[in-house]
């Protein structure tokens, strides 16, 4: 049993002979690898060089390491995708614990950050003839259809039966009716037609459709950004619409029918005077659109114009404009009903939904043109605006039996 015990207590001391010789000739090396901003890289390979063979490691995520090698002169190598490599070298009696390892990207990484500069001086303008709406043979039902004609990067819309203001998308914004998120500003002849705190949505453009296609001369379109010449809701641009003060023919009987039950007239007497420039006009439009309940969208609109000349530089002129508008609406509708299957995309839940738009403007101005190509230009106006519209977005939630429409007035 003794020389069992004994036996027992040499192999010990072997062993912790030899740990302890082993971690005399092996010590630590570890840090971090960073870029010259401090930034830490990870997935960094290492290939360190002992005279007996290569030892290879990699940074963690957070740009560490930590490897037992020999103690020894070391020859070392940082190095990865897209970085510059480091070759260190370290004796023997050199500190190689909490190294600070400094490299850099020789192509930037997908997330470093990138300065975007921009030119606030002038804004980009572009202009547009009558021709925009000429060519497609002015069969313009509702007011976004104007809008678009421009072709000048402006999305338009319309939803709830088109009675209400368009819906603008620009520049990757959402700007609702107008008004919203920098904003869209809409000036006829000078007079602006965003609303500004109406009932239904700030910046509301519902007084656009008054507005008949026949009636445009030209259209300058200026893309921003917001400049204090042109105040509120002028953020993502300005869209300055000028009118014609006469007709090319004395008169105009226009009659246009599509799908839908659309129809659309237009009516112009435009006078032949000396020194005068006038024209009285009617526009007309329906459609039922493509819903199951009728959209009975009706739009009526008359404009009047007479300028009179002084003299070669100078005129007077008077506007007058009135539009009105009907429409039921579908409204909006629950997706998971039609996708069950139980209500058709073009159905209706509560057919009580729709509205009325009423405008009008009466105006005056004065114009001087100079020799050296400058105008001054005074306008005045009166405007008065009615609208109102019922909507239901709940339906039947909070009352089951008369259903939870709103009514949205606005009067000014």
């Amino acid at each position: 049993m003794k020389s069992i015990s004994l036996i027992n207590i040499l192999i010990l001391t072997s062993l912790l002979f030899g740990v302890n010789v082993l971690a005399q000739n092996t010590r630590t090396f570890s840090g971090t690898v960073v870029t010259q901003q401090f930034e830490l890289i990870p997935n960094v390979s290492i290939e360190i060089e002992t005279s007996s063979g290569k030892i290879n490691a990699t940074t963690d995520a957070e740009g560490e390491f930590s490897v037992q090698v020999p103690n020894e002169p070391l020859s070392v190598k940082f190095y990865g995708k897209n970085l510059s490599s480091v070759t260190r070298i370290f004796a023997a009696t050199d500190a190689v614990k909490n190294l600070q390892i400094k490299t850099s990207y020789i192509i930037a990484p997908v997330n470093e950050s990138v300065t975007i500069r921009a030119d606030p001086l002038t804004p980009e303008i572009e202009q547009r003839n009558d021709e925009a709406f000429t060519k497609n043979k002015n069969f313009v039902v509702r007011d976004d259809q104007i809008i678009q004609s421009l072709n000048a990067g402006i999305s338009v819309g319309q939803h709830e039966g088109g009675g209400k203001s368009i819906e603008i998308r620009r520049f990757g914004f959402n700007l609702d009716h107008g008004g919203v998120n920098g904003g869209l500003k809409v000036l006829v002849d000078n007079f602006q037609q965003n609303q500004v705190t109406q009932g239904h949505g700030q910046g509301f453009l519902g007084s656009l459709k008054s507005l008949s296609s026949e009636l445009v001369q030209d259209v300058t379109v200026i893309n921003g950004p917001f400049s204090a010449q042109f105040g509120d809701f002028s953020g993502l641009g300005v869209i300055q619409v000028h009118q014609k003060e006469s007709l090319p023919q004395q008169l105009t009987l226009r009659f246009q029918a599509g799908s839908f039950d659309s129809y659309r007239t237009f009516l112009a007497y435009s006078p032949k005077i000396k020194d005068v420039a006038s024209f009285i006009s009617y526009e007309g439009a329906y459609t039922n659109g493509p819903f199951l309940k009728p959209l009975n969208y009706r739009r009526d609109n008359v404009s009047s114009n007479i300028t009179y000349k002084i003299n070669d530089s100078q005129a007077i002129g008077f506007k007058l404009n009135y539009g009105r508008n009907n429409f039921s609406s579908s409204g909006e509708i629950p997706l998971d009903e039609v996708f069950a299957g139980r209500l058709d995309r073009f159905g209706v839940i509560d057919p009580s939904n729709g509205g009325k738009n009423q405008q009008g403007i009466i105006g005056t101005y004065y114009r001087k043109e100079f020799k050296s190509g400058q105008t001054f230009k005074v306008d005045g106006f009166l405007r008065r605006s009615l609208f109102d519209l019922t909507s239901d977005f709940t339906f039947f939630l909070l009352d089951p039996i008369y259903g939870d429409q709103i009514l949205q007035h606005d009067s000014r």
